[in-house]
């Protein structure tokens, strides 16, 4: 999971004027903000991350990624080494696509610039072992408590549904709240979910449902890549991911049960029934935001105002996203109705921190 704050970018800026000064040793030509290589300009961006390895290279992002806990750990020799590795890295991805991570594509790299074998074997000097651990225990537990309540969500009494939802963005609010009032300088974190080779109706869909549980969605591109990106904090970060990897599945159930019932068929309809779910859900939300008091609604916009400030640490730049083309109404209207009911049911966690939905 990337992670934002004062620090973070501190420490990315540092890391970037290590990344040129090493690039330049290599006689590569740099600028403020690219290195040239082969006749093109490639993007020098680094991401801080919360994880259990001190260093990765995104190939499709073109993105150095490096562990939050170097900030504190790691001398400039050292870090330099890690930036070392994972340049490695991207100068092979440049030259020969996907291969073999530490193959002999790599292991020739790491020969011709000269780095030394604790480099290209990624053996670094640094004690791992308080990499083992992460997480927040308070984020868990209210992570837990929406769950169940977002599962309540779907009782068939009417009342007691509206209910449970309402009580799950209160509780989603009055955590945020709590936040908002506690840290001056609170840690933004960012989640790649959903990763495409292009934008999809599906993905658009579970964008704005997700826009519903205080995280910014944004649609990011790489080569050949499409990915949906949710940042916000860490408990909000943590569920929407769990709402995304539920909706993946649930989207394509609930078209097959219309497909078949309502004899829909073709990518139109399917499209057009996905665009329906996402509004459908959007107006059980506000519907359900209408009964916050008006302290409720006001400390909302507080929390939302804040989220774009902060957001504002990761995008320089952003635009909106929508889905064209033309609308088969009939599928449209079956995913309203869908959307209005729809509810994020429980999962179940597996040992490797990820939310996988039976």
């Amino acid at each position: 999971m990337i992670i934002y704050n004062d620090t973070t970018l501190a420490f990315i800026q540092r890391s970037e004027v290590l990344v040129k000064e090493i690039l330049l040793s290599m006689g590569f030509k740099v600028n403020r903000s690219r290195f040239f290589h082969n006749n093109y300009f490639y993007p020098i961006h680094i991401v801080v991350f919360e994880g259990n390895e001190w260093g990765h290279f995104n190939a499709p992002f073109l993105q150095i990624g490096l562990n939050q806990k170097l900030i504190y750990s790691a001398k400039d020799s050292v870090l330099r080494d890690v930036l070392k590795h994972e340049l490695a890295h991207y100068i092979t991805y440049v030259r020969h696509g996907e291969v073999q991570p530490h193959g002999m594509e790599y292991k020739n790299i790491c020969r011709e610039f000269g780095f030394p074998t604790e480099i290209s074997d990624a053996t670094m000097n640094i004690d791992v072992s308080n990499l083992s651990k992460e997480g927040d225990l308070t984020s868990e537990r209210v992570i837990e408590k929406v769950k169940k309540l977002l599962q309540l969500a779907q009782s068939s009494n009417p009342h007691e549904a509206e209910l449970a939802t309402m009580k799950a963005n209160q509780l989603l609010l009055r955590h945020n709240l709590d936040h908002l009032k506690g840290e001056e300088n609170e840690t933004i974190y960012l989640d790649r979910l959903l990763e495409r080779p292009r934008k999809d109706s599906k993905m658009v869909a579970i964008y704005e449902i997700l826009r519903h549980f205080i995280v910014r969605p944004v649609l990011s591109y790489g080569k050949n890549r499409c990915c949906l990106e949710v940042s916000g904090t860490l408990t909000n970060v943590k569920l929407a991911r769990y709402v995304a990897e539920f909706l993946n599945r649930e989207l394509d159930r609930l078209w097959e049960v219309v497909r078949e019932e309502d004899g829909l068929q073709g990518l139109r309809a399917k499209n057009s029934f996905y665009t329906g779910v996402a509004r459908g859900f959007e107006e059980k939300m506000k519907a359900s935001k209408a009964t916050f008091s008006t302290e409720d609604q006001k400390s909302l916009i507080l929390v939302e105002k804040k989220l774009d400030h902060d957001v504002r640490m990761i995008y320089r730049r952003l635009s909106s996203s929508h889905s064209g083309g033309q609308m088969d109404e009939r599928a449209k209207s079956a995913g309203v109705a869908r959307g209005r009911n729809l509810t994020i049911r429980q999962g179940v966690e597996s040992s490797g921190k990820k939310l996988y939905l039976t």
